[in-house]
């Protein structure tokens, strides 16, 4: 199961056309292959006359420009910003490629991530993010014990009236 996780995060296939990204963002095609041409994106290398088309990173690179700039930087700053930030992406997404062993979402409330072994007995570290109240509870297991995710099938509602859970 690692194995499909770790394949997802680290895959970075999907191709997008410049005719899409330029209508995701509502940046002019113009305006992004001005930016390619300054080398602070890049395409797909394709045939002649054919459509521009960018890399899932690049898409994330576009709209984290799109956002500083929208943000009164200028362009510059705007791309240093974003490749700052996608620098962090890159080593958070290599730290979990490497740890992830599990994803689970229960009830489409809880998100669950077993990362492991995290140390000598190996012990898997369960994080456990309830989208209801926001809050992240962490469990350390045996590795050969299981984590219990029926559990969080049976937690009740919170009663959003009720003050004392707020």
């Amino acid at each position: 199961m690692s194995h499909l996780f770790r394949n997802l995060m680290e895959n970075d296939n999907l191709l997008v056309g410049i005719s899409e990204l330029s209508q995701m963002y509502d940046i002019s095609p113009r305006q992004l292959r001005y930016w390619e041409q300054k080398g602070f994106i890049a395409s797909v290398t394709q045939e002649e006359n054919v459509s521009r088309k960018y890399r899932l990173p690049t898409v994330v690179k576009v709209e984290m420009i799109k956002r500083f700039l929208d943000e009164g930087f200028t362009l510059a700053k705007a791309v240093e910003k974003a490749d700052q930030k996608i620098k962090i992406a890159h080593h958070i997404r290599k730290v979990f490629s490497g740890a992830l062993q599990n994803l689970e979402v229960i009830d489409n409330r809880f998100t669950i991530m077993s990362l492991g072994p995290v140390d000598e007995e190996k012990h898997i570290l369960h994080i456990i993010h309830d989208d209801l109240t926001q809050k992240l509870h962490y469990e350390l297991l045996p590795e050969k014990e299981a984590y219990d995710f029926d559990k969080l099938k049976n937690c009740p509602p919170i009663d959003s009236t009720n003050k004392e859970n707020r």
